[in-house]
């Protein structure tokens, strides 16, 4: 290949400025679809005395059509240029070198038509006489002191186009034109190119912005869908398996925050109001034949102290089985470390001591272990008999017994070569010695008393009852009570106490009888089988109706029901207070239950049994009233219930008359027909004066509301058709906020007493002020219509005054946001009951209270948009005597709670915030839903665990 130039130097010296100088010529007037147009060499290896690079040299010399010689001293001294420029001058026209000075000098003397050699220095003597006239030549020491070897830098660019100029074939300056001409055309290219590339890149991204758009309108759509398909599925199970709604619930509102999801979420607190914990998921079929009916073996033990739960489950057949007895720490509500134990082959006794220290199981072959719970060791193994060697059916123990205090284990079983006869045996659990053993003639129950210091062994088939005194070791025939259909039932002996439970079958009625007088106390139809009856004899009972677990009065009617499972209940247990309850079910679920609602719902003190027709909520205290006095009452913050706040010696009648007290409870308001007084209710002393206000009287159409101010001086009522601000210290009215047209305000105050509303319950139109204690009232709304055309019954306002709520004649709600007067109306009719209404404190839950002849509750609506968001059920531990007419109270509690207090005296507190609905259902059941209901709801969906901490 033809070189257009061969670069000289001193490698020494000049390597970088040849290295630019090579650079420069190629990139000069290079057209931009082309590499380069003209090719210089330049050697880059040192030189070493190689006759074969030598060689390759020459060929480059050869081949070229320009020598250019870097000039310095140091290349003028070198011999290898010397070398190269003595062929040069040997093989081609001297007119074909070009010289470049780096360093050094160069003067070309013109009389003598040579260089003047006592002036040069840069180039070598051999050049001497050579040129017929001047040559070529740049200086580039300038450019090589500031080392800018850049062609945009003049000097370089100049020196450049100087030297190129002839392998071009051209002059500097067309040569110098040609460049700009091509770098002009490359940077016009460039632009458009560019250009298009931005308006593409543009279009790109407006196409996948709007794709992404798109992209997440589906997916929120998508969202949206299964978090209505996974709410719905939700409701359907909420009354049939309450664990799997909550968890439906919890992933519904997880996707996406619809309305449907919140009714789910209320739907499944209200589901399972009183579980504690859902410890294990049923199967939700028959699990591989375990035993009788090829239902899984499910067994449940809960220590008379309420401490520790025990449970075991074969929960899907012998894959499973070997997981052991887990335990539960209830108070703590956390799993303790599970027991390496199996039990018998289609289940069998399960027992623990009443304070939870040990555990009684039967395992295979008529076998019964000692666990210490705590420590999880076996203690002892008690063999009953040769198990082994007897037909299936007689492979288990009969009846069962783990005295109170854990000295004592009674048990009934069969024995090889006697499987006609059952025998009766108990044994010393501290030593595993056998104390006592007889022939068990009959069907045999067992039990131990509340002290352990009696066995009770009833024999069903003969209605006998005897006893066993581990004292002096000796029987004792208590009586016959031949006329108690026992047989073939579920009979449930209580630890003491004359009373047992005769579960019913399905020709007979479950019934409660008295061992000792053989009355029969009382009967229920339909399913009841496995119960717990209470420790002492007295109080509820629990009880496995069919798939429900719940809670029985004496006279065997439900109180309420604990919840429910897919299948029927196959074990229950309870602690000696009837408090902590457990159940298993058919397939193998597992929960825990709290009689005083596990968080849902709490029960709170009501020593004096005030009713709900003895709660004011407008005032927030509770009175009764007598001829000669009335006792007060508020609710405390917390758990603590009703707080007295003392007695005044005046009675406050029904009728035109209401009464406030102050935040503290230290001084109540009383008006009555018009008569103001204060009261100290600590001393119960009259505070000042009474005040007659004459001038006014109050409006009949209305009941008459009293309200402190937060400056627990000032309050305000409505009079006439008026709303006054009265100061209590000298009762002189600090302000009128009067209204034209307004015939029947309706007064209600917002939990902080900082907002007012009057209502006019006729026209419906609505008045709202804010309390300041420098000015008073000043008014934020002025005439806002509810959307209602009939009159206002109720109202109320959230606790920081965001949002107004009625309800008018019809039942209708109307829901105000009293910052934007934005007004919305439920498509739902409230029910029958009392008319109060309670707004959440965060405003975004309404409960109204409903009551009929058989239940009672609280309906919801979500405060926003007017939606409907279902029912809770009230069921009651107390509940109304027969004659007395259903009642239930509301009002706003601390934080979001809402109180109820039912007729019965009953007061109970839940939630109103969602967030603590989701809180709560994450606490009973955290685990995620199964792959199969993950990839039917949720495919192609990111839906994070809704309990992930």
């Amino acid at each position: 290949m033809e070189r257009d130039g061969f670069i000289s130097y001193s490698h020494a010296r000049d390597r970088e400025l040849a290295q630019a100088l090579q650079r420069g010529m190629h990139k000069l007037a290079r057209p931009w679809t082309r590499r380069q147009v003209i090719s210089v060499f330049r050697d880059t290896t040192s030189l070493s005395a190689n006759h074969d690079l030598w060689s390759s040299i020459l060929g480059e010399l050869e081949r070229s059509r320009y020598f250019i010689y870097l000039a310095s001293p140091e290349a003028a001294a070198s011999r290898w240029v010397q070398k190269e420029i003595r062929f040069w001058l040997d093989n081609r026209s001297p007119d074909r070198i070009l010289i470049a000075v780096g360093s050094g000098t160069v003067h070309w003397d013109p009389v003598a038509g040579d260089f003047d050699w006592s002036r040069t220095t840069a180039l070598p003597r051999m050049l001497e006489g050579v040129f017929r006239a001047e040559p070529l030549w740049v200086d580039l020491a300038e450019v090589r002191r500031s080392r800018k070897y850049s062609l945009r830098q003049a000097e370089f660019r100049s020196a450049v186009a100087a030297l190129a100029a002839p392998l071009h074939g051209r002059g500097k300056d067309e040569l110098d034109s040609e460049d700009i001409r091509q770098r002009r055309t490359a940077l016009r290219l460039l632009r458009g190119a560019v250009t298009v590339l931005s308006l593409l890149l543009v279009t790109s991204l407006a196409a996948g912005g709007y794709a992404w758009q798109k992209r997440g309108e589906a997916l929120d759509r998508a969202r949206v869908s299964a978090s209505q398909a996974l709410a719905a599925h939700s409701m359907e199970l909420a009354d049939t398996d309450p664990r799997k709604a909550a968890q439906f619930a919890l992933y519904a509102r997880e996707a996406a925050p619809t309305s449907e999801s919140t009714r789910a979420l209320a739907r499944a607190v209200d589901a399972n109001s009183s579980v504690a914990r859902h410890l294990l998921g049923g199967l939700g079929a028959a699990a591989d034949y375990m035993g009788s009916g090829g239902a899984a073996a499910t067994q449940v033990a809960v220590s008379g102290d309420g401490s520790t739960l025990a449970y075991y489950s074969d929960l899907g057949g012998e894959l499973k089985r070997g997981g052991g007895v887990h335990l539960h720490d209830i108070r703590k509500g956390r799993a303790m470390k599970s027991l390496k134990a199996q039990w018998a082959l289609g289940g069998g006794a399960l027992e623990l001591s009443a304070d939870g220290r040990i555990l009684m199981l039967e395992t295979a072959y008529n076998r019964i272990q000692i666990w210490d719970v705590r420590r999880g060791k076996l203690l002892r193994t008690i063999t009953a008999s040769e198990g082994g060697d007897l037909a299936q059916a007689l492979r288990r123990l009969h009846a069962y017994a783990l005295s109170r205090d854990a000295r004592w284990i009674a048990a009934t079983y069969h024995t090889p070569g006697e499987e006609g006869t059952q025998h009766l045996t108990v044994w010393n659990v501290r030593t595993g010695e056998r104390v006592d053993h007889r022939q068990a003639e009959g069907d045999l129950r067992l039990s131990f008393s509340a002290d352990s210091r009696l066995l009770r062994a009833w024999d069903a088939s003969r209605g006998e009852l005897s006893t066993w005194n581990p004292r002096t070791r000796q029987w004792k025939s208590v009586g016959s009570l031949p006329d108690i259909p026992a047989e073939a039932r579920f009979i449930t002996l209580p630890g003491s106490g004359d009373t047992a439970l005769f579960g019913s079958t399905d020709k007979e009625k479950a019934e409660l009888w008295n061992l000792t007088t053989g009355e029969r106390l009382a009967s229920a139809t339909g399913s009841l089988q496995r119960a717990v009856l209470p420790a002492d004899g007295s109080g509820p009972l629990v009880a496995a109706q069919g798939k429900q677990v719940s809670v029985l009065d004496s006279k065997l009617r439900r109180l309420r029901t604990l919840g429910s499972f897919s299948w029927a209940v196959s074990s229950v247990a309870a602690s000696d207070d009837g408090r902590w309850v457990a159940a298993g079910s058919g397939d193998g679920a597992v929960s825990l239950f709290s009689a005083d609602g596990a968080g849902f719902h709490q029960s709170l003190p009501n020593e004096e049994r005030l009713k709900a027709g003895e709660f004011d909520t407008d005032g927030g205290v509770a009175y009764r009233s007598g001829p000669k006095g009335t006792e007060l009452w508020a609710v405390s913050e917390g758990a603590s219930g009703f707080r007295r706040l003392g007695r005044i010696p005046r009675p406050v009648p029904e009728g035109d008359t209401a009464i406030a007290a102050t935040s503290d409870g230290s001084r109540v308001t009383v008006v009555d027909r018009g008569v103001f007084s204060s009261w100290d209710p600590r001393t119960g002393a009259q505070v000042g004066k009474e005040k007659t206000f004459e001038d006014y009287e109050p409006e009949s159409g209305q009941g008459l509301r009293l309200f402190y101010l937060p400056d627990d001086i000032h309050v305000v009522t409505a009079w006439s058709s008026d709303v006054l601000l009265i100061d209590t210290r000298t009762w002189s009215v600090r302000q009128v906020l009067a209204e034209d047209g307004m015939i029947q305000p309706l007064l209600v105050m917002s939990g902080d007493r900082k907002t007012l509303a009057a209502v006019d319950s006729t026209m419906g139109d609505v008045h709202v002020w804010r309390w300041s204690a420098k000015s008073g009232f000043e008014k934020v709304v002025t005439g806002g219509g509810l959307a209602t055309a009939i009159g206002i019954s109720n109202a109320t306002i959230s606790h920081g005054g965001e949002r107004l709520a009625s309800v008018d004649a019809d039942g209708r709600i109307s829901l105000l946001d009293i910052r934007t007067g934005r007004v919305v109306l439920s498509p739902v009719v409230q029910g029958p009951g009392p008319e109060t209404l309670v707004l959440s404190r965060d405003a975004r839950t309404l409960a109204h209270a409903f009551t009929t002849d058989s239940r009672s509750g609280l309906e919801l609506w979500d405060a926003r948009n007017g939606e409907y968001l279902g029912q809770w059920a009230l069921e009651t531990p107390a509940p109304p005597t027969d004659t007395t007419k259903p009642a239930l109270q509301l009002a706003s509690g601390s934080g979001s709670d809402v109180l109820t207090l039912d007729s019965g005296g009953t007061l109970l507190r839940r939630s109103l915030d969602i967030a603590d609905w989701r809180a709560k259902l994450c606490r009973i059941v955290d685990d995620p839903l199964s792959k199969a209901d993950h990839d039917r709801y949720l495919t192609d969906l990111t839906v994070d665990a809704p309990c992930t901490s």
